[in-house]
């Protein structure tokens, strides 16, 4: 008998997931946004592209590491040799690190990629789970019903997945335990291309601790600079529920220092607020599987945030269904 799973999320963990399980259950992906990636995702402004989430990601894992090499082979991730920085002390410094790879043309062209073949059904929120007869049903915020599945794999933030999840959840400890920080993203748009002297530069100053030129990023135009600028953790949270047009005249000022040059000259300027945007508490366990109820947790949240993260709680979300069957 085909077992019908449903994936709250088409993020980076969720697809991972329902590519795993497809070839012996019938699974289906829910999201509530207009596409797939999650965090791994683009905004779009006339003619300017912005990487506003995760701006690139490293492999360690050898299974991440097969995968990325898979998807550059299909043309949708590339390296990225750019020139990072680190001001320290008001000194730049090369940021060192592991090697960095991005989607290319852009970040969710990955996601994209994994979502192709799938049955993915986008812009429905789903605000609760119903069971009966060993059967799941997800009821959505329109009152519409989506019924009959055996598994239901919740791939989506720590603090959604609380609120969806049932209290008897064995991992529901857990989820409760994870800390989310907030992230700002501000989106500047030049007329023409800058020179900074560097495509990555981490400052870990606060409004702005973060600054990108993707329009730098392998795959990208270059004719017109898109910067991108996230702020601190700590910054973020503090003035999570703060004026939006507060926090944007404070992150331009901040940039603005930091660049060398006013950045509200610049014709686009847009701010994005990420609620759930890294973890400073995790639980360290790629997935949380609840096998008497058919139920699994997993998100980057499980393994400290990063996109690898990500990558590795989809792939033990499957497993553990798949061990289950």
């Amino acid at each position: 008998m085909t077992r019908r799973i449903a994936i709250i999320g088409a993020g980076l963990s969720g697809l991972i997931a329902a590519r795993k399980l497809k070839s012996v259950s019938d699974v289906k992906l829910f999201d509530k946004s207009r596409g797939v990636g999650g965090r791994m995702s683009t905004r779009y402004a006339g003619v300017y592209e912005f990487d506003h989430g995760a701006q690139y990601f490293t492999a360690r894992d050898e299974r991440f590491q097969s995968a990325i090499l898979d998807a550059i082979a299909q043309g949708v991730i590339a390296p990225w040799d750019g020139r990072a920085r680190y001001l320290k002390n008001g000194k730049i410094e090369t940021d060192t690190g592991g090697e960095r790879f991005v989607g290319t043309p852009r970040m969710n062209s990955w996601a994209k990629c994994l979502a192709m073949d799938l049955d993915i059904s986008l812009g429905g929120r789903i605000v609760s789970l119903t069971r009966k007869a060993q059967k799941w049903t997800l009821d959505f915020e329109d009152k519409s019903k989506e019924e009959g599945f055996d598994f239901v794999v919740c791939a989506v933030p720590s603090v959604q997945a609380q609120a969806l999840l049932p209290e008897d959840f064995s991992g529901m400890p857990e989820i409760k335990a994870v800390k989310m920080d907030a992230c700002f993203a501000l989106m500047v748009g030049f007329d023409g291309a800058h020179e900074f002297g560097w495509d990555s530069l981490r400052t870990q100053l606060g409004p702005a601790s973060w600054i990108a030129a993707n329009s730098d990023k392998p795959g990208r135009g270059k004719n017109k600079t898109a910067l991108v600028v996230h702020s601190s953790p700590e910054w973020s949270n503090m003035h999570a529920d703060a004026d939006k047009a507060w926090v944007q005249a404070e992150m331009e000022a901040s940039a603005s220092k930091i660049c060398g040059f006013d950045i509200t000259s610049a014709p686009h300027r847009a701010l994005h607020r990420w609620l759930y945007a890294s973890v400073s508490a995790s639980p360290q366990q790629p997935a949380l599987f609840d096998s008497k109820r058919g139920l699994v947790a997993c998100g980057d949240w499980c393994l400290g945030g990063r996109v690898e993260g990500a990558f590795l709680s989809g792939l033990a979300a499957a497993d553990n269904i798949l061990n289950s069957l």
